[in-house]
């Protein structure tokens, strides 16, 4: 097999020095628009430089690595994570509403019945006035599944619903991201220099420890249950897919079905059933505290659904549609499932790299494409990783020139031809990778035809 040249620890050195240089710089910002403007220069530093390691990585399924190299990975890793975890978010407030939420539940109150500007919380707003008076949308009751509402109770309860602490649950998941991939790469005998797809990956770095979102705990959970397909163990696999699934709705729902399908195929009935329990028995468990306000989450939800939308040209295109205003979430979901069954059915079947086709399928039809949202596709970028896919990561953080702009001025425009600057070459490339992975499918189905008469 083809390899190319060693990645030396003193190249990985030379490659993250100017990275956690464009760290520290974040902390000389000195308002909310000159950190974002800041963040967008880090990005495209450390987009430069990662993008010429993720080059290396793709060019060939084996790189020779060293102990150094490994070393210098992990340490670096771990100090653009110390460096970015004492700033604020100036990129995005989605975090005052996980630290809210945590809090509103440890006292007792129901996140999803009463929404932050209710009377009834009012004495809570003023004790926390400092989280409270940053949540967005304060008319809205609580969105976020029940997973995510167990972590920011566990960040109220051990931290104080402090976005210290709260970044702090997300390192543990993100190193156990970075775990899983180390394991998978061991599994599939391919030298351990991947995770620097994960550990050094900018958007999950600036997403998750400068916006403090979410996201890297879904994506360490599809890591996991990926990690559990591969190795046969469906009932840890369908735990983490719950788990992912009352996180954020959409991608473990789509990767539920295909890791179905796939053990269905590969490993019979039974399997998939104890897969498809551990699944449900996870979602249900994690619901159980929440089970008054499930109504209330149930109307939130369709409300985000049918009226939450940010650059998002392909789905706005399904708005013209007659009929209700959840039709066209309710198409895309058809087709997103459809591409799932047509996945399982085609050899060879590889529900890694299958995984992260869904999901960028999911991105590019879906109805929202914040930059955040990509960190569930991140995993893919460890086991040579594909070019719509490290062209998409690379380029998605060029929509915070929306955020810069409404940190400056106060005027909100989502820019849509930003969305078509962005996603035109990652989306032609997504398709053609469908195009090769279908059409490899049926030349193979078409051999083995041939070889049987």
């Amino acid at each position: 097999m083809r390899t190319i040249s060693p990645v030396s620890g003193r190249t990985l050195l030379l490659c993250a020095a100017p990275m956690e240089a464009s760290f520290l710089a974040l902390h000389l910002a000195r308002n909310p628009a000159q950190q974002v403007a800041f963040v967008l220069i880090s990005y495209l530093v450390c987009g430069i430089l990662f993008g010429w390691l993720l080059w290396r990585l793709h060019r060939t399924p084996t790189v020779a690595s060293t102990r150094a190299a490994l070393l210098c990975i992990v340490a670096a890793g771990a100090v653009f994570r110390l460096t970015l975890l004492p700033l604020p978010p100036a990129t995005s407030q989605d975090v005052q509403r996980y630290l809210w939420e945590g809090i509103v539940r440890l006292r007792g109150f129901d996140p999803y019945s009463l929404a932050p500007q209710s009377e009834l919380l009012a004495p809570l707003a003023a004790e926390y006035h400092d989280t409270w008076s940053r949540i967005n949308h304060p008319y809205l009751a609580a969105i976020y599944p029940p997973f995510a509402q167990l972590l920011f109770v566990c960040n109220a309860a051990l931290f104080g619903g402090s976005l210290l602490g709260w970044k702090l649950i997300l390192l543990l998941f993100d190193a156990l991201l970075a775990a899983a991939v180390g394991l998978l790469l061991r599994q599939r005998a391919l030298p351990l220099v991947g995770p620097i797809g994960v550990l050094w990956c900018p958007l999950l770095l600036l997403e998750s420890y400068e916006g403090g979102h979410l996201d890297v705990i879904g994506a360490a959970l599809i890591a996991l249950a990926l990690l559990a397909i591969c190795r046969r163990r469906p009932l840890a696999a369908g735990l983490a897919i719950g788990l992912a699934l009352n996180t954020k709705y959409l991608w473990p729902l789509l990767i539920l079905v295909l890791a179905l399908l796939h053990v269905l195929r590969h490993e019979g009935g039974r399997r998939a059933l104890a897969l498809a329990a551990s699944a449900g028995a996870s979602s249900v468990a994690v619901w159980l505290p929440y089970r008054s306000g499930l109504s209330s989450a149930a109307a939130t939800a369709r409300r985000f659904a049918e009226s939450w939308t940010f650059n998002d040209l392909l789905f706005e295109s399904l708005r013209w549609l007659p009929g209700p205003r959840w039709l066209p979430m309710a198409l895309v979901l058809v087709a997103l499932l459809g591409l799932a069954v047509g996945l399982s059915s085609r050899r060879p079947r590889d529900v890694w790299h299958d995984t992260w086709l869904l999901v960028g399928a999911g991105l590019l039809l879906g109805p929202v494409a914040y930059p955040w949202y990509f960190l569930w596709a991140v995993p893919g970028l460890a086991l040579r990783p594909p070019a719509w896919l490290a062209v998409w990561i690379l380029t998605v953080p060029a929509l915070h020139l929306v955020d810069w702009r409404y940190v400056a001025t106060g005027r909100w425009d989502p820019m849509q031809w930003l969305w078509v600057v962005v996603g035109l070459v990652p989306g032609v490339l997504l398709i053609r990778a469908w195009w090769q992975r279908l059409k490899a499918a049926g030349l193979r189905d078409a051999d083995q035809l041939a070889n049987t008469a």
